[in-house]
């Protein structure tokens, strides 16, 4: 049945794109969709299973028993919370050829499966000691009279990561240059310096919790 736009629906006149366009815009866009990073640590995971269901002779194809087997053999080497994340990107990787695996997923013998290892298994959290203001005044006592570049560099981003609450990778680049983006990197045409109040911003173009590239202005106010 073909239906026709409404007469009050007014569209603007638009050229229509040939096949081979439609394909290829649309596997740009989905290119886009999983960063890098994110993609080699769902293929780690993904790696994982295969050698599970490999060395085991179990299909690949997922079902509850393979994914809850999964689950009490990897929570016996490595923590459930991290099997949790595992499972996850095994699912984005398996999905185009096994879309049932979401469903797998969340079936109830994998779910009380987890959970039972988490149980089992759990550990108590282990954070690193905060990062105090006396720390940063050490550092500066230390490196402020260095006439090494690193050294002044170094202190300038300890200072502007600390008083901005940025994480190490927003202001770092990514050991691995398969990884990196120049879209994630902060332009040094986006600092500005103001005197009146005392301050220096620059823009961020993204961060953990901005998938979508919208960024923000950090400020960093000085005394």
């Amino acid at each position: 049945m073909n239906l026709l736009p409404a007469a009050s629906a007014r569209q603007p006149a638009r050229q229509p794109w040939p096949m081979h366009r439609l394909l290829e815009e649309r596997a740009v866009a989905l290119g886009f969709a999983l960063e890098s990073s994110t993609a080699g640590t769902y293929m780690s995971h993904l790696n994982s299973y295969l050698t599970f269901c490999n060395i085991h002779g179990l299909p690949i194809e997922p079902t509850a028993d393979t994914l809850s087997f999964y689950i009490v053999f990897m929570c016996s080497h490595i923590r459930p919370s991290s099997v949790d994340s595992y499972l996850s990107g095994i699912c984005n990787q398996l999905e185009p050829w096994f879309p049932q695996v979401r469903k797998v997923r969340s079936s109830v013998l994998v779910s009380r499966t987890l959970t039972g290892c988490k149980k089992m298994h759990g550990t108590s959290v282990t954070r690193k000691r905060p990062f105090l203001e006396a720390d940063l005044s050490n550092l500066l006592d230390i490196y402020s009279r260095s006439p090494s570049y690193d050294d002044t560099l170094f202190l300038c981003i300890v200072f502007t990561a600390w008083h901005c609450l940025m994480r190490l990778g927003e202001i770092t680049a990514h050991d691995n240059p398969a990884y990196r983006s120049a879209r994630k990197t902060i332009k040094r045409c986006s600092v500005t310096i103001s005197q009146s109040p005392r301050h220096i911003s620059f823009f961020l173009p993204t961060h953990k919790a901005d998938h979508l590239f919208e960024g923000f202005l950090a400020i960093h106010r000085t005394t």
